[in-house]
């Protein structure tokens, strides 16, 4: 069971929502138990989403990321690209690399959490990154770095095996997780797509039975110095 106390947290994730759908509760319960939490949000930018069949400009999407934060109770954020949402694939990966090696740098996290790869290509590039990112470099000493899951991840090949597990119980903390995750308005799907609010309360309850919880968020262990 991973349990949090006086650590640095860093996350990383590809778009905004992906921070509520994969960390919510991690983020509200570190920050409420006083650890220093930062989320770098990898790319915004103008879209056209088939589920509102309309456009949704990036500042839309900039301050449903912030306000997601605020209300979870996180107030360090950063964004990488507000140009490249559902294009990460068009840059350098080198450039990519470079920005989290200086998040990596500045921050000095204890804790590094990042996506499950995907088939959506931007979480896979920034997976890629930021493996390339947390290579062992003298110096670098961090207790835990996961990737974090979205329900998304049904659709997956091949499935990703040689990990380890671990859960966070967010019993206490779910109504805010989904709350958090209706702060993300232009992203909200009908009730049984994979990342509508009902779906996601759902897959926390299905995690949470994994582990004998009322609810809880699944991380996937790649590396870890806590034993």
């Amino acid at each position: 069971m991973l349990e949090l106390g006086g650590e640095r947290i860093l996350i990383f994730v590809p778009h905004a929502d992906d921070e509520v759908l994969g960390c919510g509760g991690l983020i509200e319960k570190a920050c409420r138990y006083n650890n220093q939490v930062k989320v770098v949000l990898a790319s915004v930018g103008n879209s056209f989403f088939w589920h509102r069949d309309q456009p949704v400009d990036v500042n839309t999407r900039k301050k449903e990321f912030f306000d997601a934060l605020k209300y979870l109770g996180c107030s360090d954020q950063d964004i990488m690209y507000e140009d490249k949402e559902s294009i990460l694939d068009t840059i350098p990966k080198k450039e990519i690399v470079t920005k989290i090696d200086r998040y990596l740098m500045e921050f000095k996290p204890t804790m590094v959490f990042i996506p499950y790869p995907s088939f959506n290509h931007d979480h896979q590039v920034l997976y890629e990154a930021c493996i390339a990112g947390l290579r062992p470099v003298p110096d670098r000493n961090y207790k835990l770095i996961a990737m974090y899951e979205y329900p998304l991840i049904v659709w997956q090949h091949p499935k990703l095996t040689d990990v380890g597990e671990l859960y966070l119980d967010i019993s206490e903390t779910i109504d805010k997780k989904i709350n958090a995750l209706r702060k993300h308005k232009s992203q909200m799907r009908e009730p049984r797509h994979l990342i509508s609010p009902k779906s996601v309360k759902e897959w926390a309850a299905k995690r949470g039975m994994e582990i004998g919880f009322d609810y809880a968020e699944k991380y996937y262990l790649l590396r870890s110095t806590l034993i």
